[in-house]
């Protein structure tokens, strides 16, 4: 998590709860961003287009670094683009 590994290492005692921290913090980042590409409001802090200050979901993506926000932006879309691009959720009717 860039510069706070330091931070989640004095944090948690095991190797293992230290990454189970990276992937919930990661999940959350990503969360972030598939919010981004929505109109709807956060699931956790109710607002719309911006979380407020104390949301966990802007929590995490403030931990991330520059190029770890990118990389999850990356990865989102590229999901957002492959799912619309599938003919097979392009029609809902199944044959």
């Amino acid at each position: 998590m860039g510069e706070y590994s330091a931070v989640l290492t004095a944090m948690f005692e095991s190797e293992e709860q230290i990454k189970r921290i990276e992937v919930i913090i990661m999940l959350l980042a990503k969360l972030y961003v598939v919010l981004e590409l929505s109109p709807d409001v956060c699931p956790v802090c109710r607002a719309t287009l911006n979380h407020d200050v104390e949301c966990p979901i802007n929590l995490a993506w403030s931990l991330l670094d520059t190029e770890q926000q990118h990389d999850a932006r990356t990865a989102i879309r590229a999901v957002a683009l492959s799912v619309g691009f599938d003919d097979s959720f392009a029609d809902p009717v199944t044959h």
